[in-house]
């Protein structure tokens, strides 16, 4: 049975949200990503989503993350991963692209950090 994904909107800095993702990202409920997103980019133009909490991803959640990614792209905002599990890094690097397509921090602290400095 797939854990309900629940996505929060825990910092907002102007332009920019901070979204918390926790729970499964899978086939169940990629979809409940990019909505939820997609509402939060309704007010903001770029997007931090903090993944710590995410404790499985599979394809369906990798392109979950490929769909927000565009999403982001549509209106010229930024988007950074932090904090994604190992699973997520291996989706990443089997992508063969993973780590271009995305920002990729090791905190929320340092994506954070990343986005001051404007990187």
């Amino acid at each position: 049975m797939t854990e309900e994904l629940r996505v929060e909107i825990v910092e907002e800095h102007g332009r920019l949200a901070v979204a918390a993702v926790a729970g499964e990202l899978d086939i169940a409920t990629a979809g409940d990503l990019h909505t939820r997103v997609s509402a939060a980019l309704a007010a903001h133009q770029d997007l931090i989503l903090d993944l710590a909490e995410v404790g499985f991803c599979d394809s369906s959640g990798f392109n979950a993350l490929l769909r927000v990614r565009r999403r982001v792209g549509e209106t010229g905002g930024r988007l950074a991963l932090a904090a994604p599990p190992v699973q997520v890094e291996r989706l990443l690097a089997l992508s063969g692209g993973g780590h271009e397509l995305f920002a990729v921090h090791a905190s929320r602290a340092e994506a954070l950090a990343a986005y001051d400095a404007g990187s």
